[in-house]
This record gives structure tokens, C-alpha cells and sequence, in this order.
């Protein structure tokens, strides 16, 4: 498990700020990680970087993730299963970054609960667009869901109900 050490200020153990948004890579092969973390820390996010859906649930179990990147194509493990079991468990935003390709898995990947699906070979400008579009739909909607919390009655056509 690697947590990268590149980015705005790091800490004196090397590891980035703890208020920049957590992005967790999952993919087996260990310079796709080395790319994600060191591109996308020189854009103000923190990245965790693991190779198994084990690794992937350790951090997740320890700490808050922002958005996970899941390569489907891991070694004696089922990605579109992973993403599945992460999806039952939590909201956080999933893009699945892999080399399927198959329009059936695209479909399969955002029907189990994928936010997006980016296929390999990636631009990491573009996968860090993508991000970005996640973190601010998800900020939107906890932004939502945070005032309709604190409302009591709705009106609508002349009428008023009240919540109990």
C-alpha cells in the first residue's frame, strides 16, 4: 500500500494533507500506480495506491475515500464483483479504470454502480477531469441532501405539510 508523498505541503512522514480529497487506485500493476499517484497529487489530491480488493477494503475499513479508481483485471479476483461488494457498502464514487474495452462490460460496470468507466490506455488529464466531475456531483449532492435534512414543512400550489 503506498500513499503518495508528492503534492502541496506534505507532512514531515511524507504523506499529503489530510483535508485534500482521497483518491484509492486499485490496480496490479505497480506503474499505472506510480502514474495516478504522482500525477494526480501534483493536482491537490491525496492518493492511495494498492494492488488487491483486499488492500482496497483495509483502507477503506480505516479511513474516508473520496472516489475509487478500480481496475477490473485484477489477478484471482473479479473487478466487476469488487466494485459490486464496494457499492453495497458505501456510497463513495467508483470509476472503473480498465482494459475492457467490451461495450458488456462498460454497461455490466455502470449498472453495478460505477459512477464512470475509463478504458485503458488512459489520459491521465482526462481521468483527472473525470475526478473532478465526480468529487463535484458528490459535493452537490451531500449539499442537497444536507439542506433538505433541515426542512420541516414543504409548500407547493397553496398547500403546506408539516413534518410531524
Amino acid at each position: 500500500m503506498k500513499t503518495n508523498s508528492e503534492g502541496p505541503s506534505p507532512r514531515p512522514d511524507g504523506s499529503a494533507p489530510a483535508g485534500l480529497p482521497h483518491v484509492l487506485a486499485v490496480d496490479d500493476d505497480v506503474s499505472i500506480r506510480q502514474l495516478i499517484s504522482v500525477y494526480l497529487s501534483d493536482f491537490d489530491l491525496r492518493v492511495t495506491a494498492v494492488a488487491s480488493g483486499r488492500e482496497m477494503l483495509q483502507v477503506i475499513e480505516h479511513g474516508p475515500v473520496d472516489v475509487v479508481l478500480l481496475d477490473l483485471r485484477l489477478p484471482g479476483e473479479d473487478g466487476l464483483q469488487l466494485a459490486r461488494a464496494l457499492r453495497e457498502r458505501s456510497k463513495v464514487p467508483i470509476i472503473i479504470l480498465t482494459g475492457r474495452k467490451d461495450e458488456a462490460d462498460r454497461v455490466m460496470g455502470l449498472e453495478l454502480g460505477a459512477d464512470d468507466y475509463v478504458t485503458k490506455p488512459f489520459s491521465p488529464r482526462e481521468l483527472l477531469a473525470r475526478i473532478r466531475a465526480v468529487l463535484r456531483r458528490q459535493r452537490m449532492h451531500e449539499t442537497v441532501a444536507g439542506t433538505m435534512a433541515g426542512v420541516r414543512a414543504y409548500r407547493f400550489a397553496g398547500w403546506e405539510l408539516n413534518e410531524p
